[in-house]
């Protein structure tokens, strides 16, 4: 392991699941329009890298091979939708009162359809 500013680096370890779970916030152009409407930064303008250049240069930066992304792809926007979840039963018990949250759950719904989406082209 090494430390840089109080970071704990683990030299043995991946971190695929952190690039999954930030490209699960990543929208692009040719993802379904229900998808698209919940982006959150402007990742689908024109000239923005794909979710799969970012991988190929993550993979030359790093020296480390990215096999099977679709499988950490997946768990970042599992991921995403557990916290949607989260918040939506939140406001619906009544312990928020944002309204935002209020259709956190069709940004759930569509996570899971992307989910089934990435599984059903994946060999993972």
């Amino acid at each position: 392991m090494s430390c840089i500013d109080g970071i704990v680096i683990r030299k043995d370890y991946p971190p695929l699941m952190d690039l999954g779970c930030t490209l699960g916030y990543w929208v692009e152009a040719t993802d379904p329009a229900h998808h698209r409407s919940f982006r959150a930064m402007p990742s689908d303008a024109p000239g923005a890298p794909p979710r799969a250049e970012i991988v190929a240069r993550f993979s030359e930066r790093t020296g480390l091979a990215v096999e099977r992304f679709d499988f950490y792809f997946c768990f970042g926007m599992f991921r995403l939708a557990v916290i949607g979840q989260q918040i939506y039963y939140r406001y619906h018990q009544g312990l928020t009162r944002d309204a935002r949250f209020a259709s956190m759950i069709n940004k759930v719904l569509s996570l899971h359809s992307m989910c089934e989406m990435v599984s059903a082209r994946s060999d993972f």
